[in-house]
């Protein structure tokens, strides 16, 4: 089981993808020891923002993804939302809006990693139970005529997608399900193949994700307050280790450090940030 430190959030943290409008910032280095924070430009959306996520691939860094979720009450509830593409230019500023459609209610919005794909491919994890791989086609730098186009999609389950993460090689994708199971999902050209599932937790699964330096390990954490860690070399999947009184309320994020192997640091409804060794 992992060891590690705590630190307080509070609770006037306002996160941009909590909100209905979209904020791009640029963190500016002032000092050796100072950096500050200014607004871009911001754009409203018709639903709210729960994913932004800025394209790693060279030739498009300045694009931006945003998935919006969004649920209609009544005597007959529905959920919808819609994925958004953005030209985000820092030294203009602007924020300019290439591509824009309705969709399934969305909870999560991943790009694939770079050494994966010639060309960006976005995993998009949906309210009805699918998960879905789009391509981004247009010119580079996002000037002009960018667009996704749908490649494949695949029923996971009745229950709804909650979060997901691709592995390092860009061949899987871990999936979190709002039932508390989990499914790791192959990607080879444009199918998608279920390998595993399995019920890790008792409530919703928030995060899920892939260890950068062990691929066959995935984190995951729940609203049942647990943070666990699974083999994938055994199936169904053992569980490595599993922190059970460490977080006080349901386990949102888990970040993994691109530079040490030994750290992760997990998120909570709590308020607190865990650094975990």
């Amino acid at each position: 089981m992992p060891k590690g430190v705590t630190f307080p959030l509070g609770s006037s943290q306002n996160l941009v993808a909590t909100t209905m409008t979209v904020a791009a910032r640029i963190i500016k280095k002032t000092t050796a020891r100072a950096t500050t924070c200014m607004d871009v430009a911001h754009w409203y959306l018709k639903g709210n923002a729960d994913a932004v996520e800025f394209c790693p691939y060279d030739l498009y860094l300045n694009v931006l993804a945003v998935s919006t979720y969004t649920l209609q009450e009544g005597s007959q509830p529905s959920r919808h939302g819609t994925i958004s593409l953005f030209n985000v230019d820092v030294d203009t500023p602007h924020l300019h809006l290439l591509f824009s459609e309705e969709t399934a209610a969305i909870f999560d919005v991943k790009w694939s990693p770079p050494r994966g794909h010639v060309n960006p491919l976005l995993a998009q994890a949906d309210a009805d139970g699918y998960l879905r791989i789009k391509m981004l086609e247009g010119c580079c730098n996002a000037v002009e005529g960018v667009n996704l186009k749908e490649t494949s999609k695949e029923k996971i389950s009745n229950s709804m997608c909650l979060y997901l993460d691709w592995n390092p090689s860009a061949t899987s994708i871990t999936v979190g399900l709002s039932d508390g199971s989990v499914s790791i999902v192959s990607v080879l050209d444009s199918e998608l193949e279920i390998q595993q599932e399995w019920k890790a937790h008792d409530f919703e699964v928030w995060t899920t994700s892939f260890d950068t330096h062990q691929p066959n390990l995935v984190y995951t954490g729940s609203d049942d307050c647990k943070f666990s860690c699974w083999d994938l070399r055994d199936r169904p999947p053992n569980v490595v280790f599993q922190s059970s009184k460490v977080h006080k309320m349901g386990v949102t994020c888990i970040e993994k450090s691109p530079h040490d192997p030994n750290i992760l640091l997990t998120g909570s409804y709590d308020e607190f940030l865990r650094l975990e060794e």
